[in-house]
């Protein structure tokens, strides 16, 4: 693996010279290239901009352009699409999942799914067709229609004799689906037990109940949290009428938890989820992207000009409180996002839920008073014995006991408002957490400080 990155990394450096072939060493790192995965070929593509991925696509041998078709992002797909001659498109797509075709799909206008669907063949037209009218992040939109199925009444016998003249990709038979003649699913059955039973035997004596059933509109998230709760290797999706339409592996959902997670940290630092990789987002994209966040968050910022400005008098006359507002704006905010946090990962995985919400506050409420408590302390000693003011010492030392446990609250609060609203609780992580916390921390510490010196 590690030769390979290094490979890759010498032919990114030199790809210009790569692609021409205008020297010995360049004509060797190409060689080189062709000999590469498929999938590392595509993560090399994918660092570079659409001019040299548009010639390297097309320099590819067909057959290996193929395959690294298959690897690529939709989004990269749709712009190679048209570099590809008419009466090759059924090559390409003939060996792509129809979960892949129909992402690809997606991201052509009406005019081109038109005329690429016409590329594939009736039943896989078909299959594709239905798959869009689908939620993009629904169940359907990863399920492996390309699945045998067993009616229950075959014997073992007749199963075996079927499995063994059709080819079925390896990942489909740790499970086999079981269906009656009107193609309801009624369980499953192991590889094992069509190999330890009888020929004569009935596979309605040894169908398993299936654990996990999925609806074909089930968000794909929500599949990803139940079958890793189950331990599943894979689940069998149906329709509203119980029709078996496919099946899940655990395969199929590393890319949707990777997307999942991205989403959320993009969400966590305030910006929107990237359709494209960083380096096919072009530079007006990521200024939008960006600035929408950082326009409105400097925008409620200004709430904390107004309210040092109302205790304007004040500060100017007490420099001493000047010393400590970043330490305890900065402690507040850190201490929000730990519980904020804490919060949005565990209604991810589901161990936090609307049910135990007054659970969770109360813990939160706790907490927060035990390391309010604890910074308190530290906070105390290090002021009164460098400077000795008691007074001002307490002012702080009350400043920060509050702001931490209103941190600590709002953190753990918000997360829960947002799901109830609809709204992801990522989008309640930093930088959105730690610009309130400013403003209410802010005004804590004046208000504390002032009404403490006027007794």
């Amino acid at each position: 693996m590690v030769r390979t990155e290094e490979i890759l990394k010498e032919i990114e450096t030199e790809i210009k010279s790569v692609i021409t072939e205008d020297s010995d060493e360049s004509h060797e790192l190409w060689n080189k290239l062709l000999h590469l995965h498929p999938a590392d070929i595509a993560e090399l593509m994918n660092k570079l901009d659409n001019e040299k991925q548009a010639i390297l696509f097309k320099k590819l041998p067909r057959a290996l352009a193929a395959k690294v078709f298959q690897e690529l992002p939709a989004a990269i797909q749709a712009e190679l699409l048209p570099l590809i001659d008419i009466e090759d498109t059924p090559i390409f797509f003939k060996k792509m999942p129809t979960d892949v075709l129909a992402d690809l799909f997606d991201e052509l206008s009406d005019e081109n799914l038109k005329k690429y669907t016409k590329a594939l063949q009736k039943k896989q037209r078909q299959h594709i067709i239905s798959l869009l009218h689908l939620d993009p992040d629904s169940a359907g939109r990863i399920m492996n229609s390309d699945v045998i199925t067993l009616q229950r009444d075959f014997t073992i016998k007749r199963s075996i004799s079927l499995l063994q003249r059709i080819d079925i990709p390896q990942d489909t038979l740790r499970q086999i689906y079981v269906t009656n003649q009107e193609g309801t699913l009624v369980g499953y059955v192991n590889l094992e037990d069509l190999l330890i039973n009888k020929p004569e035997t009935s596979l309605t004596k040894i169908i398993h109940k299936n654990e996990l059933v999925i609806k074909v509109a089930e968000d794909q998230e929500d599949v990803a949290r139940q079958m890793h709760h189950y331990g599943l290797h894979s689940a069998p999706v149906v329709d509203e009428k119980n029709i078996f339409l496919g099946m899940i592996t655990s395969d199929d959902l590393v890319e949707v938890m990777e997307e999942e997670a991205s989403e959320d940290v993009y969400k966590m630092s305030g910006l929107v989820p990237a359709e494209r990789s960083y380096f096919q987002t072009s530079f007006g994209s990521l200024i939008k992207q960006r600035g929408m966040w950082l326009v409105s968050l400097l925008i409620l910022q200004s709430a904390s000009a107004y309210i040092l400005r109302q205790y304007e008098a004040f500060t100017s006359q007490h420099i001493f409180f000047s010393f400590f507002y970043t330490m305890l704006i900065g402690t507040g905010g850190n201490a929000g996002n730990q519980s904020a946090t804490l919060v949005i990962r565990g209604l991810a995985t589901g161990e936090i839920s609307a049910k135990n919400t007054f659970t969770v506050l109360f813990r939160e409420f706790a907490i927060s008073i035990a390391l309010s408590l604890i910074l308190v302390a530290i906070t105390f000693a290090r002021i009164y014995f460098v400077y000795g003011d008691l007074t001002g010492t307490i002012a702080v030392c009350t400043s920060l006991f509050l702001i931490v446990m209103t941190s600590i609250l709002v953190g753990s609060a918000i997360p829960f408002l947002l799901e109830k609203c609809n709204i992801d609780p990522a989008h309640s992580a930093a930088p959105f957490l730690a610009t309130l916390m400013d403003i209410l921390g802010i005004l804590i510490y004046c208000v504390v400080c002032s009404r403490i010196l006027e007794f």
